[in-house]
């Protein structure tokens, strides 16, 4: 299942250029990110990510994540694929919904939800609440992320939590600094726990954004973005 999903962030990376050029297109973002856990800075996950996001009609929007998670915990590996609706002509906030699945190995867990984003005193915030059901049980989950830009230099924040049959939640700060016109570095720090064991982890990643809104308006909604490295 790695190998076609490989692919695919491959072909989204060789098609970004003329995608620029497609009518609606609204933006779209690719990364890699490495997490190790702070005991003995195992490492802990590798993840790759690509996403696309089009205006569809009247403030009408979708997009559209496929994400890649290596982890010592999920054995050959784990992704998530991210379908996102949502409206954005409220002017306060955009808000919509969505459905995604996780597979690792030979499980399967499916995501839904509503999420919204908004701009707020110099910064942005989003966030989501839904739920989950698959092979690993069922449940809740919440999430909350927060950017300040000053200049190229932006601070992040993270806080997120899973309840249930799976029960975890993740706390984070981080900064990132962007390469001009080019792509954006970035690092975090945080502290991840799952079935009260509690791991800090430090984060170092790459992301590249174009488009009229300069990458894409939501996240990836995965049990991996909550609890990375599971």
């Amino acid at each position: 299942m790695t190998i076609p999903l490989r692919s695919a962030l491959a072909a989204l990376l060789a098609l970004v250029p003329g995608l620029a050029a497609a009518q609606g297109f609204s933006g779209a973002e690719i990364s890699a990110e490495l997490l190790a856990f702070g005991d003995g800075l195992d490492l802990g996950e590798k993840e790759y990510r690509g996403a696309l996001e089009f205006e569809v009609w009247g403030g009408f929007g979708a997009a559209a994540d496929l994400s890649y998670h290596n982890s010592s915990g999920i054995g050959l590996g784990g992704h998530n694929a991210t379908l996102h609706g949502f409206y954005d002509r409220l002017g306060l906030a955009t808000v919509g919904g969505y459905i995604a699945r996780d597979t690792k190995d030979e499980s399967d867990i499916g995501l839904y939800g509503v999420e919204a984003a908004t701009e707020l005193m110099g910064g942005s915030v989003q966030g989501a609440l839904g739920g989950y059901g698959g092979d690993d049980g069922e449940g809740a989950m919440l999430s909350v992320a927060g950017r300040y830009g000053f200049g190229n230099f932006a601070a992040t924040g993270f806080a997120g939590g899973v309840s249930g049959d799976v029960e975890g939640s993740r706390l984070a700060l981080g900064g990132e600094y962007q390469l001009g016109m080019g792509p954006t570095l970035y690092a975090e720090l945080g502290r991840r726990s799952e079935d009260d064991d509690p791991k800090t982890y430090v984060a170092v990643g790459a992301r590249l954004a174009i488009g009229p809104k300069a990458g894409t308006t939501f996240d990836s909604r995965s049990l991996f973005e909550i609890l990375p490295g599971r």
